[in-house]
């Protein structure tokens, strides 16, 4: 039985073709394909149809949801899915390199053998006309999400939904937050589904993923539901991820949502003041720091 699906909430044609190229070109091909259409203008049907040796199953869906509710589309096509223990959500411009399944099958003992719910392959960043961007993003062997998410708030790496493959056990149980735009449902997805714990960097094999005009317009298009989202990662990392940081660290991801709350004009939603939690993980110098910002932020307006 095929363990892995790839689940892809179907929308943009533009590169749709170069993903299921690259599942055709799978060195191990167990694994199955599952496409929801998310009411889209370009119907994919022709360029399916040249794929259906595939293990494909294809829903076009009467409504589009992706536009309000990314996650709920996610939910939808996971869905259409069967009972393979693991899901990897493929972006429709995303392409796992020709390896990608074959690693996955090689260090799937070992992630078994130490209840690893989440692995993450290294990524390669591609442009709209799939020329590399940098160098390839890789990940500890062995890393927890707590470490991953503290990075990712550093900027010493970057998470996308496509990279990753969770165990269905845990999304059954848990699900996602209900992000808007889905932005920081990656994040805090495996924080929760290993409760801190670790997750698996697989390095010997990429997801290509893509960054072109057409993802940034759609992010640019949401702005509003982005920031909000923005905000909703500091409030549960805050409300249930507490005891996971020191003091300092506590201190950098307040600083982190103070300027969210800022820039974005929204409302603190924790249930102490940003002043006093300010104090709490820092004492006077910190205290201090927040007058002088909100000074300076008065007067720049």
């Amino acid at each position: 039985m095929n363990k892995l699906a790839f689940v892809i909430p179907y929308y943009k044609i533009d590169f749709f073709e170069e993903t299921l190229q690259s599942l055709e070109n799978q060195t191990n091909k167990n694994f199955n394909i599952y496409i929801g259409n998310d009411k889209s203008p370009n119907d994919p049907a022709d360029i399916i149809s040249r794929y259906a040796h595939l293990n494909i199953t294809y829903q076009a869906f009467d409504s589009n949801l992706g536009t309000k509710d990314l996650e709920g589309q996610w939910i939808r096509c996971i869905d259409l899915s069967k009972n393979e223990e693991w899901i990897c959500i493929l972006g429709d411009d995303d392409c796992p390199k020709e390896n990608f399944v074959e690693e996955f099958y090689n260090i799937l003992p070992t992630v078994d053998e130490k209840g690893i719910n989440v692995i993450k392959a290294a990524i390669t960043s591609i442009d709209s006309h799939s020329n590399l961007r940098g160098a390839d993003l890789l990940h500890p062997e062995y890393d927890t999400s707590i470490n991953t998410f503290w990075r990712d708030r550093n900027n010493q790496t970057h998470t996308s939904i496509s990279e990753n493959i969770f165990r269905r056990s845990c999304y059954e149980k848990i699900g996602f937050r209900g992000f808007p735009l889905a932005w920081g449902t990656p994040l805090l997805a495996w924080m929760d589904y290993t409760e801190g714990g670790l997750i698996y960097g697989m390095n010997n094999t990429q997801m290509c993923v893509r960054s072109s005009e057409i993802n940034l317009t759609r992010v640019n298009s949401f702005r509003d539901q982005k920031d909000v989202g923005e905000a909703m990662v500091y409030e549960i990392v805050f409300s249930d991820y507490y005891d996971k940081f020191n003091d300092a660290q506590r201190l950098f991801l307040l600083k982190k949502y103070h300027a969210v709350l800022h820039y974005y004009k929204l409302k603190n939603k924790l249930p102490s003041s940003i002043f006093y939690l300010y104090g709490k993980y820092g004492g006077v110098k910190a205290k201090l720091f927040y007058i002088l910002r909100e000074i300076k932020w008065k007067f720049s307006k």
